[in-house]
């Protein structure tokens, strides 16, 4: 959900990491009509009762990985992979997405930590991320042995959109579709409810109400009643779907002139930001635990608490619509425990006002006149130095979690202090702290700063096939 015009935050971010996990195709997408053509030509199985594999209970017995070329060639990223890959318990199962021309190294990963895995390769040419968690959800069908991959009527990753078939080709898993919006890391699984984004339940909205999506509304139901019914009959026939969002749009701007002690910044805050989410994907910002004396305990992201930790400041954290989440969960009785969660900005590029103000003057710069005309008011001339100032998120809600009671409770945490994070090494040892008095083995992986910076943590890079008890 991209807040900004491409070209506009390609001329102010220069260094912005590929592969983001907001990104959509580099390439014209298909227009809504042809992939509706082509959906209406698969063969999709049928599921009566399907029901979502858990977020956060059981053991991990079975999970899906991808690793891009991109991915396998930068050591930053790899060390974040194979830290995930040797924390797993001996056992684990693993089906592994590839380009046909990494499978030695990929293979050595999983050899050296002692796991086999089932492979399925990629050709080379196809585009796909490490984003794993996000193409599909994964879901059984109740009495019936066996997982599916259940595929959203589009991705805006259209390389992703391939695994689910490529996965159903070289082994057990099964591929499916169903004629909603949805996006896996905006989904998060309980006992009896699982969450969904609001963001993308209003997009699933839209596309009905706009007959874009081949179904209609029945007579006498409402376009809401019959949105939730469909995501009951393709998604989860059991559990309460609960939404999670504010109640109005964030109205956060793309772009901020914000003058400083004499420094000009042009800050970039909504990386990352929805239309009602303070992030969006939910599995950035809220982590199911499991039931503590009956009700159902969520941590819920907090960048108050981070600034506290730190002493920093996050002008663009959004707490308030934290803060109303949080609330909302309280209400429908959930136990909420608050978390730190970082807003944190760099600086991408120092130009002067006279190159931004050109820029502005083009037709792919149009949306920041209006900033420029507030630097020019603030005093800005020509040769005026304008810091520009993207903020990304940076979390550790997003961890991988075992609540098991045959292997005992087990989190898999990313870490962040290190390097020019550093400081943020008290927050990975205070979330240590905070897990194990909830009684869990903390397992700490690899620096995921490099998978921040692209709007996602662990929890995106794998998707539960299985869970044991």
């Amino acid at each position: 959900m991209g807040l900004h015009g491409d070209a506009a935050f390609r001329f102010l971010v220069p260094d912005a990491p590929p592969y983001r996990r907001t990104d959509g195709d580099r390439v014209p997408s298909l227009a809504p009509s042809r992939i509706g053509v082509l959906n209406q030509l698969r063969t999709t199985p049928g599921i009566a009762r399907p029901s979502l594999v858990s977020s956060w209970s059981g053991s991990i017995d079975r999970l899906l990985l991808a690793f891009p070329s991109y991915g396998v060639h930068t050591p930053e990223l790899t060390a974040g992979y194979r830290s995930v890959i040797g924390a797993l318990r001996p056992g684990t199962g693993f089906v592994v997405v590839h380009h046909e021309s990494d499978r030695q190294t990929v293979e050595g990963w999983f050899t050296e930590a002692g796991h086999t895995a089932q492979y399925v390769p990629m050709p080379d040419y196809v585009d796909f991320t490490d984003w794993a968690e996000d193409g599909y959800l994964a879901l059984t069908d109740q009495g019936e042995a066996g997982t599916y991959l259940l595929e959203p009527w589009s991705f805006p990753r259209s390389g992703d959109s391939l695994i689910a078939d490529a996965v159903e080709e070289f082994g057990s898993v099964r591929a499916t579709q169903a004629p909603l919006v949805f996006q896996g890391g905006n989904c998060l699984i309980g006992d009896d409810f699982w969450l969904l984004g609001t963001d993308y339940f209003l997009d699933t909205l839209e596309l009905v109400q706009s007959g874009e999506l081949p179904i209609s509304v029945p007579a006498g139901r409402t376009a809401v009643e019959f949105v939730r019914e469909l995501f009951r009959r393709h998604v989860d026939s059991d559990r309460e779907l609960v939404l999670v969002g504010t109640n109005r749009p964030l109205g956060l701007k793309a772009y901020y002139a914000t003058v400083e002690a004499g420094e000009y910044h042009l800050d970039i805050p909504g990386g990352g930001v929805g239309d009602v989410q303070p992030i969006f994907h939910i599995d950035m910002f809220v982590t199911p635990v499991g039931r503590v004396d009956g009700r159902f305990r969520v941590l819920v992201g907090s960048p108050a608490l981070a600034d506290t930790a730190l002493g920093t400041r996050s002008p663009y954290g959004l707490q308030n619509a934290y803060d109303e989440i949080a609330a909302d969960f309280e209400a429908r009785g959930f136990d909420v425990v608050r978390n730190p969660l970082v807003h944190r900005p760099h600086i991408s590029q120092q130009l002067t006002f006279a190159a931004l103000r050109a820029f502005a003057d083009t037709p792919d710069g149009a949306e920041l006149r209006e900033v420029v005309a507030e630097f020019a008011a603030a005093g800005a001339v020509a040769d005026t130095t304008v810091k520009v100032r993207p903020w990304h998120h940076i979390t550790w809600n997003n961890c991988l979690v075992e609540n098991s009671a045959e292997v005992g409770r087990n989190v898999y945490l990313p870490t962040f202090g290190h390097g020019e994070n550093a400081d943020l090494a008290v927050i990975d040892d205070e979330m240590e702290r905070l897990w194990g008095d909830m009684g869990f083995s903390v397992h700490r992986l690899a620096d995921f700063n490099p998978f921040a910076s692209r709007q996602g943590v662990v929890h995106c890079i794998k998707k539960y096939l299985e869970r044991g008890a």
